[in-house]
């Protein structure tokens, strides 16, 4: 009648967490995709949002989280529901901004390998020296459990036809996801 964690809330209505966990367990998903992203001067956030317009335009529902604002917990919840995800990642001192390594730390620990379907993934993020966070990440990624399915790093600001390419990895990432 009650779940009383010793951490947490009081749940009331057991049979509504127990199909959240259950459906979080066996990896059921929502024709959705989840985007997360960290910026340090705005480039990433316009990559993250023409890879948005793109998803959407390919019959996708879309939730996207700035790291700066957003609860990592909530972040965590839709990913948990969703087909794929998006992760934008700005690189500083040719590594990934320590934000992204927070929360690709925290999907580590969930297994997403172990509910037996693998939810897709791209990587992509603005860069000014040699780049890579944008690889780094995308094998982490892998490492816990997702299909990194494509990458995209551009030098600095993005331009209109980087920005043109961002939306195009939105749709394709859809069509994608949409035929498995």
């Amino acid at each position: 009648q009650m779940i009383a964690p010793g951490h947490g809330q009081i749940w009331t209505n057991p049979a509504s967490v127990l199909a959240a966990y259950t459906g979080w367990a066996t990896g059921v998903c929502e024709n959705k995709v989840t985007i997360i992203y960290d910026t340090m001067h705005h480039s990433t956030q316009m990559m993250a949002h023409a890879i948005a317009e793109g998803l959407i335009a390919g019959g996708m529902d879309v939730k996207i989280y700035y790291l700066h604002e957003d609860e990592r917990s909530e972040i965590v919840k839709d990913i948990l529901t969703s087909k794929g995800i998006c992760m934008g990642i700005p690189t500083i001192h040719d590594a990934p901004y320590p934000s992204i390594g927070d929360i690709v730390y925290y999907l580590k620990g969930l297994r997403f390998d172990r509910t037996g379907r693998k939810r897709g993934a791209i990587t992509f993020g603005s860069m000014g020296g040699k780049g890579g966070a944008v690889k780094m990440i995308a094998d982490e990624l892998t490492a816990a459990g997702f299909d990194v399915q494509e990458q995209m790093e551009c030098f600095f600001v993005p331009d209109e036809g980087e920005l043109d390419r961002c939306f195009d990895l939105g749709k394709r990432f859809a069509a994608t996801l949409s035929a498995s």
